[in-house]
C-alpha cells in the first residue's frame, strides 16, 4: 500500500488495552503504541520450515493504541503475509519480513514509525527474514540463498547473514548446514539465534540457542545443545534486568512454531534440565532428563518478547497478552479479528542500545583459514583418558546436502539421499591432522566458513572422544578453548591463553592433510575398500562367513552392507519403532544409530563409548588378527589402519557426497534388477524350491547371489544353461549402466574433469 494510507478500527474488546493494564495493577509502563503483525496462524510441518510451509494471505503491520485501543493498519499484506516485526533502538524505525505474494520469496523491510519511508532493504530471489537491527548500525537476519536443504526435508536451510543498514555489504555470518532460527540481540551485543544440528545424533531434539559476534566471530552455545526435551528453543531474547535469564519459545520439531514460554536461567548450566522454567504450565513439556524425544508439546503461545524485569507481552492463539514473570498478571491487550491474529508486538518506544562487541580484528584480505589454540585436550574428558594418550586431533567437516529430493524416497531414517545404513546423515570432509604436544595443547589452523568438528585421536588413531556438535570461525580470526569439554562439546571462546602450553609458544601448525586427499568427501569405496581388497578379500569372499568384497550392491557394496548393516533394524531398512534398542549392534563397528527413536543416544558422553574403541573390527586391525596360537594374519601399515579407524570414527559413511543423479530411486540410490523379486518368487512357486535372499542384492557378479549359488548338486537347476538361470541373470541386463550413474567415485571423476576445463 502506499506509505501513510492507514486504515484504523477498534478492536473488538471491552474495554481498552489502558483499562486492563490498570485492573491488572499494572501502572505505566513508559508506552502507548505497540507495534505488531497481523497474519493467519502459521502451521508449518516442522519448527524450520516456517518460511515455506503453512503460510496463508491476510493481515499486514498494525499499531495499536494502548489508551483507546485503535489499530492503524500501516501496511496492506492481504495479498501475501508478514511474518515478524522489530523496532529500532530508539523506535523511531521497524524491520519487517515481508512475503507481498505468495508466489513472491520473503523479503526484508524498513519503515518509520508514523507510516513513511516504506523500503525494501533486502530484495533478493531467495527467503529473507527474521531482521533484527545491529548496534554497529547493521542488521542481522537470516536467508536461504546459499544452496542447502535439509537432510530429512525438502525445505531449503536459512541461516544467518548480517548487512550494513542500507542493505549493502551482505555477508554471510553463519556456517551451519541445516537450519538457523529467529535471531536477536542480547544486551552484550552478540546475536542470539536458534540452531539446528544434528552431528552423529538423531534429528529431533536438538534446536538448542547460541550466540555470535556481528562480525561473525566467538560463536559459543547458549543453552540446550543436550537437552532432550523441548526439542526446541527459539524467539529467544535476553531480559532487561535480569542477567543470565532468556525468555523464550519452548516447542517441538515437529508441528507448528507454537508451545510453551520458558524462562531460562543461564547460571544453572548449559544443558541443565533444572534451569528451565515453565512460565505456561497448562502446557505439558513431556518426558524430561532421559526419555522422550521433546516431540509432543503442543501449545498455543508464541512471539514473546520481555518488556523489563516483571513484564513481557506474549501471542496465545492470535491475542496478545501482558504477563509477568511471576504468573500474576495476565491482561489483554487485542483480540484477533476472524482467523487474522496478532504476533511479534512490542513497545513503539526507545529502549537501551546494546554494548557493541569488540570491534572486529579480522583482516578483509586474509586468507580462508582461522586458527585454533586448545590448552589440553584431555580437560573434560574425566579418567578414562589418561594423560598424554591423544596423540593427534582430526578435523572434519559436516557437508551440506545441496540437492532437493522427495520425502516418499527416504530409506533409513529419513536419508535421501542415502549417506550410510542409517548411521550418519551428512557426508565427511577430513581437512587433516593436528599434532598434540606433550601437555595436551594443540595450535593448528582450520578451514573458515565451514561447519568443523574435532575428534581427539590416540596413538593408533581411534577416536577417544565424540564431538557431537560443531563450530565455525571466519577467516582470519583467533580462538582458544580450554579442551575436549564432556559438558560443552563446541569451541567456547576464552581469554587469550598467553603463552602457557607448549602449543601456544610455538607458530600455528599447518594441517597435515589425509592420504587420500581433504577435496572430497569420505567415500569407503575410495577410501577404506582399497585396502580390504589388498589385505583381506583374499580370505574374505563369498565363501567366507564375512564377505568383505567391493562387489556394488542396491544401495552399497557387500563389505559395507557386512561390516555397517548386518545385524542392525537398517538390515531391514526399518525405522527405530522399538528405540535405540531395536537395532542393536552390529557385530563389527559400534556405530551411532540417527533414526527416529534413537533420540536419548545424545546423553551417551563418555569416553570410548562409540566408534573404533568399541569396535571389533577396529581391535582386529589394531591386534593384527591372531590365529589361535597367537600369530597375526594382517599386518597393516599405519595409513591403512587409520583409513578403517577414521571411517568407524566418522560414524560409517558410505558415500562421499550428498548429491545424486537418481533422485527418482529409493534413498536416491538404490538400483534394483527389473522384475527380479517377481521372477525369483514365480520360480520358486512353480519348482516347489527355495531361493535364499539376504538383506541386499549384489549388483556386480550376480551369479554369487544366494539365489543363483544354489547348489546344482541337488537338483534346484539343473546347470548354469537352465532356461530359469538365466531368466534371474537377465533382470541384471542394464544394471552396470544404472550403477555408472550412480558410483561414488564415478561422479568424483565427472567433476574433476568439469573442473579442468
Amino acid at each position: 500500500m502506499v506509505a501513510g494510507a492507514w486504515a484504523a478500527t477498534t478492536p473488538p474488546a471491552h474495554r481498552t488495552p489502558r483499562e486492563a493494564l490498570a485492573a491488572a495493577n499494572v501502572g505505566d509502563l513508559g508506552f502507548d503504541t505497540l507495534l505488531m503483525t497481523r497474519r493467519k496462524p502459521l502451521n508449518p510441518t516442522h519448527v524450520y520450515t516456517y518460511h515455506v510451509e503453512g503460510l496463508a494471505n491476510g493481515g499486514g503491520l498494525y499499531k495499536l493504541g494502548l489508551d483507546d485501543g485503535k489499530l492503524t493498519r500501516m501496511v496492506d499484506a492481504s495479498a501475501g503475509v508478514i511474518l515478524d516485526c522489530q523496532v529500532s533502538y530508539d523506535g523511531k524505525q521497524a524491520l519487517f519480513s515481508w512475503k507481498r505474494t505468495m508466489e513472491e520469496p520473503f523479503k526484508i523491510w524498513r519503515i518509520n514509525a508514523d507510516g513513511s519511508g516504506l523500503t525494501c532493504l533486502i530484495d533478493h530471489d531467495s527467503n529473507n527474514m527474521n531482521a533484527c537491527w545491529l548496534p554497529d548500525g547493521g542488521i542481522a537476519f537470516l536467508s536461504d540463498r546459499k544452496p542447502a536443504f535439509a537432510y530429512c526435508w525438502t525445505s531449503t536451510s536459512p541461516v544467518l547473514f548480517r548487512a550494513d543498514g542500507d542493505g549493502q555489504n551482505v555477508i554471510k555470518l553463519s556456517a551451519n548446514y541445516l537450519t538457523d532460527f529467529t535471531p536477536s540481540v542480547m544486551s552484550d551485543g552478540r546475536i542470539l539465534y536458534s540452531r539446528w544440528e544434528y552431528v552423529d545424533r538423531p534429528a529431533i531434539p536438538i534446536q538448542s540457542l547460541w550466540a555470535i559476534n556481528p562480525d561473525g566471530t566467538m560463536l559459543s552455545g547458549v543453552f540446550g545443545n543436550r537437552v532432550l526435551s523441548p526439542a526446541t528453543f527459539m524467539e529467544a531474547r535476553d531480559i532487561p534486568g535480569m542477567p543470565d535469564k532468556i525468555l523464550c519459545l519452548m516447542t517441538s520439531h515437529n508441528g507448528p512454531c507454537r508451545g510453551a514460554i520458558g524462562l531460562l536461567d543461564l547460571s544453572q548450566g548449559g544443558n541443565a534440565q533444572e534451569a528451565i522454567r515453565n512460565l505456561t504450565p497448562e502446557v505439558n513439556l513431556g518426558p524430561v532428563a532421559e526419555a522422550g524425544a521433546g516431540n509432543a508439546i503442543r501449545g498455543p503461545y508464541e512471539s514473546p518478547v520481555p518488556l523489563d524485569n516483571r513484564y513481557f507481552l506474549v501471542s496465545r492463539e492470535g491475542r496478545i497478552l501482558l504477563r509477568d514473570y511471576a504468573g500474576t498478571v495476565d491482561a489483554l491487550m487485542v483480540e484477533p479479528d476472524d482467523d487474522l491474529g496478532f504476533y511479534s508486538a512490542q513497545p513503539l518506544r526507545s529502549r537501551p542500545m546494546p554494548r557493541s562487541p569488540q570491534p572486529t580484528r579480522l583482516d578483509p584480505e586474509a586468507p580462508p583459514w582461522a586458527t585454533l589454540i586448545m590448552q589440553d585436550v584431555r580437560i573434560g574428558l574425566g579418567d578414562a583418558v589418561k594423560q598424554g594418550e591423544i596423540k593427534r586431533i582430526a578435523v572434519v567437516q559436516e557437508m551440506e546436502k545441496d540437492l532437493r529430493a522427495e520425502t516418499d524416497k527416504r530409506q533409513f531414517g529419513f536419508q535421501f539421499p542415502v549417506v550410510s545404513c542409517g548411521a550418519t546423515y551428512a557426508p565427511k570432509r577430513v581437512w587433516g591432522f593436528a599434532d598434540v604436544e606433550a601437555d595436551g595443547s594443540a595450535h593448528f589452523k582450520v578451514p573458515s566458513g565451514v561447519p568443523l568438528y574435532f575428534l581427539p585421536l590416540d596413538a593408533e588413531g581411534r577416536a577417544v572422544q565424540r564431538m557431537r556438535s560443531f563450530t565455525h570461525l571466519m577467516p582470519g580470526e583467533r580462538q582458544s578453548c580450554v579442551g575436549c569439554h564432556a559438558d560443552r562439546n563446541y569451541v567456547a571462546p576464552t581469554a587469550p591463553l598467553g603463552g602457557h602450553s607448549i602449543a601456544a609458544a610455538r607458530p600455528a601448525q599447518e594441517l597435515n592433510e589425509p592420504e587420500w586427499g581433504r577435496r572430497d568427501g569420505f567415500s569407503f569405496p575410495r577410501v577404506v575398500q582399497p585396502v580390504l581388497d589388498a589385505r583381506c578379500v583374499r580370505c574374505h569372499d563369498e565363501k567366507s562367513q564375512l564377505d568383505l568384497s567391493g562387489d556394488r550392491t542396491d544401495y552399497f557394496n557387500v563389505a559395507y552392507e557386512n561390516l555397517a548393516r548386518r545385524g542392525t533394524q537398517s538390515e531391514h531398512g526399518g525405522d527405530a519403532q522399538g528405540g535405540m534398542a531395536g537395532f542393536g549392534k552390529n557385530p563389527y563397528t559400534s556405530w551411532i544409530p540417527s533414526f527416529n527413536g534413537c533420540e536419548s543416544n545424545i546423553l551417551q558422553i563418555e569416553p570410548k563409548t562409540w566408534g573404533s574403541p568399541a569396535s571389533l573390527l577396529a581391535e582386529v586391525v589394531i591386534s593384527g588378527h591372531p590365529d589361535a596360537e597367537g600369530r597375526k594374519r594382517l599386518a597393516l601399515t599405519p595409513s591403512e589402519k587409520l583409513k578403517i579407524l577414521m571411517w568407524i570414527d566418522l560414524n560409517v559413511p558410505f558415500y562421499g557426497t550428498s548429491q545424486s543423479r537418481q533422485p527418482d530411486l529409493r534413498g536416491c540410490r538404490q538400483i534394483l534388477p527389473k522384475d527380479l523379486d517377481a521372477v525369483l518368487n514365480e520360480i520358486a512357486v512353480r519348482r516347489g524350491i527355495e531361493l535364499p535372499r539376504t538383506f541386499y542384492v549384489r549388483l556386480d557378479h550376480p551369479a554369487k547371489n544366494p539365489f543363483l549359488a544354489v547348489p546344482l548338486a541337488k537338483g534346484d537347476f539343473a546347470s548354469a544353461d537352465d532356461p530359469d538361470y538365466q531368466r534371474i541373470l537377465a533382470c541384471f541386463q542394464g544394471v552396470q549402466e544404472a550403477l555408472a550413474e550412480r558410483n561414488d567415485v564415478d561422479f568424483r571423476t565427472v567433476i574433476q574433469a568439469c573442473d579442468a576445463k
